[in-house]
């Protein structure tokens, strides 16, 4: 039995009254405040870490997904703004279009640290006030009508006010706060894929490495199995990498793997960080001893938050499914177009999921209709990100930073709207909410 304490009641203090809250300034909360800012409404966004960008700053996913259906470029607005800048900087490659197979080019390698440097100056230029490491405790409602958040920072405990609110928190801490009904993980048993965490090296040779090591996997494995069993110094999972494509002297590893843990729990989240950073000393060691191209190498950053690819996701007005994305399937209420494949990782150790790297057929893409971004049962509040309402397949497509980013804009365009026309977001006019979009250049 769970013990407990009673809190005595207290007097919250209202530090804003805004038409749109965004939680979580990842990509999907950046698209949703920039969104709604640009149609006038006053916004105030609220991110936990330090930066805006979540996975990918903090998480140091240094690869934005594909902005291409392998024949043409499908994702424009917020998400092409931002690549378009990044690579004016020398900090991102332009996207292309190109088969999925051809890895190097199929994603878009990017500057992290670049990255926070320019949404800090888009969230400004767009008049958005941002609460940084404050998190997101609570929510105000009224009946079934969501009002405001409750949030706390170093400032204490205060209250947010609002006439709509975007969760971006990737995790729907918002929605089910609210009492809005979601599921977690895949449907069949609730598990959910790996969680790890990213670093980057410094001075690796990374053709000699990888090289070498695909010449000697084998023996790389046995032999850190054979260490691991005598107490030694090696890793899990011999890696080689991820790419070093943008610079030569950085290579980032997206190497760990920790299943069977949940990304909405506190236990785990501690445990995993804690094991993974282990875990990529291990490598290093073990890799600069016996890897060729490794000699020179050191360790220059591990990330400050999880890669968690999934936990928990709103049950919306219409739930996404794999037939929905591998046919290209497209909705009167269509929000945006993606295309990526199904990239699911074994949520059990070993396991190779059927649709596991399944691809579209070139020139195909899906549109991910409005009704996935509205939850059941709590007025005012919209969703984007890798919470919105799909499967466990159309979730593992879905989930690029890219893709994200486009879901917050359109919530983001939605939610202003629906304060301007004083309306709830599901009873908000597809039509004005896509010719909005159309005019802020999103391929619908």
């Amino acid at each position: 039995m769970t013990r407990t304490l009673t809190e005595d009641s207290r007097q919250i203090p209202v530090c804003a009254d805004v038409d749109v809250a965004v939680c979580g300034g990842g990509p999907a909360g950046v698209g949703a405040a920039l969104a709604a800012a640009r149609m006038g409404a006053s916004v105030m966004l609220l991110e936990s870490q330090l930066c805006l960008g979540g996975q990918a700053t903090s998480g140091m996913m240094n690869r934005l997904g594909p902005y291409h259906d392998q024949q043409e470029i499908i994702l424009r607005g917020i998400p092409w703004e931002v690549v378009e800048t990044l690579v004016q900087r020398d900090a991102a490659h332009l996207p292309a279009p190109c088969p999925h197979d051809v890895p190097d080019r199929y994603w878009v390698p990017f500057d992290p640290e670049a990255l926070k440097v320019l949404l800090d100056e888009m969230i400004e230029q767009a008049g958005v006030e941002v609460l940084l490491q404050t998190l997101v405790t609570d929510v105000v409602m009224q009946g079934n009508e969501l009002r405001g958040i409750v949030i706390e920072n170093k400032s204490g405990r205060q209250a947010v006010l609002a006439r709509c609110v975007v969760d971006g928190t990737g995790d729907a801490d918002v929605a089910a706060r609210a009492g809005a009904p979601c599921g977690k993980g895949r449907e069949t048993d609730g598990l959910m894929q790996p969680m790890g965490l990213l670093s980057a090296v410094h001075n690796l040779d990374f053709a000699q490495s990888r090289a070498y090591t695909a010449a000697h996997f084998a023996e790389l494995t046995d032999e850190a199995r054979r260490l691991r069993s005598a107490n030694g110094i090696a890793p899990d999972r011999v890696h080689r990498g991820t790419d070093n494509l943008l610079r030569e002297d950085e290579t980032y590893f997206n190497s760990s793997h920790a299943h069977g843990v949940d990304g909405t729990n506190a236990r785990d989240i501690t445990r995993v960080a804690i094991e993974a950073r282990r875990e990529i000393w291990r490598n290093l060691h073990f890799m600069k001893e016996r890897v060729p191209g490794w000699e020179s190498a050191s360790l220059a950053a591990t990330a400050s938050l999880l890669g968690v690819r999934e936990t928990r996701y709103i049950r919306g007005e219409y739930t996404l499914t794999l037939d929905d994305v591998m046919a290209g399937r497209n909705f009167d209420d269509g929000i945006c177009r993606y295309a990526c494949w199904i990239d699911t990782h074994g949520v059990v150790p070993g396991e190779r999921p059927e649709h596991e790297g399944r691809p579209l057929q070139p020139g195909v893409s899906y549109a991910i209709p409005y009704r996935s971004l509205v939850p059941m049962q709590v007025e005012n509040l919209l969703v984007a990100g890798r919470c919105f309402s799909g499967t466990h397949e159309a979730r593992a497509s879905a989930r690029m930073i890219p893709a994200c980013m486009a879901m917050g804009q359109a919530a983001g365009t939605a939610a202003a709207l629906s304060v301007r026309e004083a309306l709830p977001p599901r009873e908000l006019p597809i039509g004005l909410l896509r010719d909005h979009l159309l005019s802020q250049g999103v391929v619908l």
